[in-house]
């Protein structure tokens, strides 16, 4: 399968499902404290983000949602979320972080105990990187929310198979050809988007929210196409009659040893918080593979998103990337040093 996640396929996704690209001139609004050049270096695209910014400036009740699949230890595009969903806070935005315990026990077929085990020490890990809850936030496994389970059942109503068909991840062959998911969308699988869905959804029923931004990968967008689908039927129904979902998509992370993206189902595409500092050493040093633009680059991309940097620092980063410069090296030696201390925590 040949598949890469660069420019051509980002446009062709834009221009296919509508989504306002965050990038260049095309980006015309901020988000909280967060100014439009920010959102730009973390976020690709959105479907709705501005009336969601509109909203916040208006005093509406919203707030951010996005989820960690809990199918193994956390790596690189797991840090990318998490990143985010601290910048967004920053920003002065209430977020929802979902630890996907059931979602990884019914989609990826991880046992119960261990996707137990793991959401726990996710949210230990996730607090300890600076993730707030005094502010309204929320940080919680899908385990223990009775309510949302109520929500899935009640929105079940409203949906139907052909739209479970069709909102399969962009990867998700990739996946099957390598055993990691089931080939078909079957009922353990459609549970699964279901649950995703009702996290959703349930902040408007039960906590009363307005709009809901929901953040994720734009690999995922079609879980969020289904989300949308489905509360838009719903507000026709007797449950709710109001409510808003859109959407704010991050780049993918380009993955090592030829992998069209990091992830954790796939250990040799990404670095891991359990690798050794040698380990990490070598693959940010040596496994860059050959690239055209930083854009292209996956430890460019890493640093994008982890690590702390302000604007002008990757504008620097950025330029000696492109020109392969010994600087270049020495940034990178440096993040080899981030990414330690940042790992640490999870030990």
């Amino acid at each position: 399968m040949n598949f890469a996640f660069n420019q051509k396929y980002y446009k062709k996704l834009i221009l296919e499902f509508g989504y306002n690209p965050l990038f260049g001139e095309k980006i015309n609004f901020n988000l909280g404290k967060l100014k439009k050049e920010q959102l730009r270096t973390r976020w690709l695209c959105h479907n709705g983000a501005d009336k969601f910014s509109s909203d916040y400036k208006k005093g509406k009740k919203v707030i951010v949602s996005t989820g960690i699949g809990l199918s193994g230890i956390p790596h690189m595009g797991t840090l990318t979320q998490i990143f985010n969903a601290i910048t967004m806070q920053k920003g002065g935005v209430k977020v929802q972080m979902v630890l996907g315990d059931l979602d990884a026990y019914n989609g990826k077929n991880i046992p119960l105990l261990k996707t137990l085990e793991l959401a726990k020490k996710y949210k230990d890990f996730i607090l300890k990187l600076g993730f707030e809850t005094n502010k309204g936030s929320i940080i919680r496994s899908q385990y223990d929310a009775f309510n949302v389970l109520r929500t899935m059942y009640l929105s079940g109503k409203y949906m139907v198979d052909s739209e479970f068909d069709s909102s399969e991840e962009e990867l998700h062959e990739y996946y099957v050809s390598h055993g990691k998911v089931d080939k078909h969308m079957n009922f353990r699988r459609k549970l699964s988007l279901a649950l995703m869905t009702a996290d959703f959804i349930d902040l408007i029923i039960s906590e009363d929210y307005e709009d809901v931004l929901v953040m994720l990968g734009i690999d995922e967008h079609l879980y969020v196409d289904f989300a949308q689908k489905t509360l838009q039927k719903m507000k026709k129904g007797e449950i709710m009659k109001t409510g808003f979902i859109g959407a704010i998509y991050s780049p993918i992370i380009k993955g090592f040893n030829n992998h069209p993206k990091m992830s954790k189902s796939f250990p040799d595409s990404t670095i891991s918080v359990e690798m050794s500092k040698a380990q990490i050493y070598k693959r940010i040093m040596e496994g860059e593979g050959v690239y055209k633009m930083p854009e292209s680059n996956v430890v460019f991309q890493m640093m994008s998103h982890i690590g702390n940097y302000n604007l002008s620092e990757l504008q620097k980063i950025y330029q000696e990337c492109k020109l392969k410069s010994k600087k270049w090296f020495n940034y990178k030696e440096i993040y080899v040093e981030k990414l330690i201390d940042i790992f640490k925590l999870w030990h």
